[in-house]
């Protein structure tokens, strides 16, 4: 095995030059499902991927049990000294230590990585009384992202249902800085579907959608509800634009809105904005006015960063369950390519191709993904290093092949002063001719899971080294030029101008 160790990039100044290159799709490849002989015993939960233990090799936590990387060979359960992380959860430094903790959205328990005073294996329960939850039973996803731009990460936690008699409000948490964490903004009753109770949130996913330096949540609701892009004001509070922005679904029909379980940013068209798949679980009776899953394009500032319908999952696409997506350059061409799962029998999950020009081609048979299983996990990491993306979904841990494509990932490292030590929130754009790549540091995506924090960038056949622009959270950029593929590079919070070394 071919592993990548990280190379650490130095801060000197040096000139800004673009990469002129196209990312041909050279080859296909395959996955190949390693499950017995690296990861037996693997639960089918929502997955959430991290280096917990700083090994420099992404570890996994899936149904309460935390899976150590064994240096891309294996994995190994880890019996822990402190507390067990129970349910379903993200990853993130609330207290930026350099140790990721973990935040358990079903069970609402934060748990803190010991570290280095106990190494790998020590986590407490940090206790949450102060935050005065209210009733948010049924969790079923949340998003860690510094709110307040104050340097340390903030929470927004979903709240489900318990079905049919009540709806339970999101609520962001403001990370205090000193373990405890303070309920800031809960949201307002719905208006338009179900007067008078919130909507019942699925996946909640976060990013700097309009690129103003602070971070946006959005929401996707069940129950035929509207969805919600809750734009944040640069304090940490929120207000619903989904309407305004053309994201919430469609109002049309005897059975509006749609079925919404998980959503995904991500540049679909790489021209530099964040755009936003929605995944719609759509039945197929009623009047045909539920919302199918739909793929919605950035329009930047010029078109106010509003969104435009590119593409619908519906004819051929269309299945009934689709259930929780996640997106990821899974052949390294530079275009990112979706996976979705399913969660009804006689269904089963797909993974797209993105050929360009907001065409999807489905490759699940020939990418040794087909019969899949009922799931809601789906998370993309680069698990053994060797510089494409693997997969795990449906009990099971997919290793990717490999195509010969070139690539680059990036490991971003906050201050814990001004940006937050994960760099949750971050957003590096690479230029290629006349497009620009776009990936963003995220800590929650689809329904509840989470993707290796690392970005991932394929480069097709291109062998130069490559220019990045980083926009941190708070609206900071900063320049390095000169970085090599087919590598890890990690990268500090050091605004302004700089070169690889």
């Amino acid at each position: 095995m071919n592993v990548w160790r990280p190379v650490s990039v130095l801060a000197v100044c040096g000139p800004v030059f673009l990469v002129a290159c196209c990312c041909p799709k050279l080859v296909a490849q395959t996955f190949s499902d390693v499950t017995e002989t690296v990861i037996a015993g693997l639960g089918g939960g929502e997955a959430a991927w991290t280096d917990y233990d700083n090994d420099g090799f992404v570890d996994l936590h899936v149904d309460g049990a935390v899976w150590k990387n064994n240096s891309g060979e294996n994995f190994g359960r880890v019996t822990l000294e402190g507390s067990d992380l129970e349910g379903s959860g993200i990853w993130g430094d609330y207290n930026n230590d350099g140790w990721a903790d973990y935040y358990s959205y079903s069970g609402r328990k934060l748990y803190r990585n010991e570290g280095e005073s106990h190494p790998a294996s020590k986590f407490t329960e940090v206790s949450l009384a102060g935050a005065e939850f209210p009733e948010t039973q049924n969790g079923r996803g949340a998003s860690w992202a510094d709110h307040d731009n104050d340097g340390d990460l903030d929470l927004y936690q979903g709240g489900y249902e318990t079905w049919p008699s009540a709806y339970y409000p999101d609520i962001a948490l403001r990370n205090n800085g000193d373990d405890t964490f303070s309920v800031t903004w809960t949201q307002s009753p719905d208006t338009i579907v179900t007067p008078g109770r919130p909507r019942p949130a699925r996946g909640v996913t976060s990013a700097d959608f309009d690129r103003d330096g602070d971070i946006d949540v959005y929401v996707s609701n069940y129950r035929l509800e509207p969805n919600g892009l809750y734009v944040n004001d640069g304090s940490g509070q929120f207000s619903d634009q989904g309407a305004e922005l053309g994201v919430r679904g469609e109002p049309e029909g005897s059975f509006p809105f749609g079925h919404t379980v998980g959503s995904a940013w991500g540049d679909l068209d790489n021209d530099g904005e964040l755009d936003l798949f929605v995944g719609n679980f759509r039945h197929g009776w009623g009047d045909g006015s539920q919302d199918h899953a739909k793929f919605l394009r950035n329009l930047g500032a010029e078109g106010e960063h509003r969104f435009e319908l590119m593409k619908e999952l519906d004819g051929d696409d269309w299945q009934e369950s689709y259930a929780s997506p996640v997106l990821g350059d899974y052949d390294n061409d530079g275009d990112l390519d979706l996976f979705f799962t399913t969660v009804y029998g006689g269904d089963f999950p797909r993974l797209y191709r993105n050929e360009g020009n907001w065409t999807f081609t489905n490759q699940t048979e020939s990418a040794g993904l087909a019969d899949l299983g009922s799931t809601y996990q789906a998370a993309f990491a680069d698990y053994d290093n060797d510089g494409d993306l693997d997969l795990v979904t449906s009990k099971k841990l997919f290793q990717n092949t490999g195509n010969g494509n070139h690539w680059i990932k990036l490991k971003l490292v906050g201050d814990g002063e001004h940006v937050n030590r994960d760099a949750v929130g971050a957003q590096v754009r690479i230029a290629r001719g006349d497009q620009t790549l776009t990936r963003q540091v995220e800590a929650g995506t689809g329904e509840g899971n989470q993707n290796d924090p690392a970005l991932h960038f394929g480069l097709g056949d291109h062998t130069g080294p490559v220019d990045l622009e980083i926009l941190w959270p708070g609206g900071a950029t900063q320049r390095v030029t000169g970085i090599g593929v087919d590598r890890l590079h990690t990268i500090s919070y050091a605004p302004g101008e700089a070169s690889a070394k």
